[in-house]
């Protein structure tokens, strides 16, 4: 095999990959989020009963490659919720987030299919690490949050999020 036929078939290659969508299952918050998502759950707390909920989120990429998620949270008996997350791409698996609630910044972190964020709920030692996993068909997200109070488990999220078609 010549140097050169060595050189076009590696560049082909190269060529090809770059043309290849990415996998179904590669978490990528600003395609997942973008447009329309609808979520329907549970909020477990320590000391209650199981709550369902329900979210509505709009996404957008700004020109500034600022990620903007607008949602609107529903739980049983509260009063309804909004709040905003902002994000952007810091490194090829890291992304810098703001989340309007929470009482801290959130360290987002992608691997694969999965995105696990951990943020602060309260100043008093209250936290959430939530675990988003997107399914094989790329439009499903199986979110489980955990909530901590100084380390102890103190509430449980289970929530399954939908893409809507436009």
């Amino acid at each position: 095999m010549t140097a050169s036929f060595r050189v076009a078939v590696v560049t082909a290659l190269a060529l090809a990959a770059v043309h290849l969508p990415a996998l179904a299952n590669d978490f990528v918050p600003e395609q997942v989020f973008s447009g329309r998502t609808t979520g329907e759950g549970t909020l477990d707390l320590l000391f209650g009963k199981p709550r369902p909920l329900t979210v509505e989120s709009m996404g957008r990429l700004r020109p500034d490659g600022v990620f903007v998620l607008e949602q609107t949270i529903d739980i049983a008996g509260r009063p309804t919720e909004a709040r905003t997350w902002r994000m952007r791409q810091t490194g090829p698996s890291k992304y810098s987030a703001t989340l309007s609630d929470a009482a801290g910044p959130v360290e987002a972190r992608v691997d694969g299919a999965t995105m696990t964020l951990r943020y602060p709920l309260t100043r008093w030692g209250l936290s959430m690490h939530q675990r988003l996993k997107l399914a094989d068909d790329g439009r499903t997200v199986a979110n489980r949050g955990r909530i901590k109070f100084f380390g102890v488990p103190v509430g449980e999220l289970r929530e399954t999020i939908w893409l809507q078609p436009e």
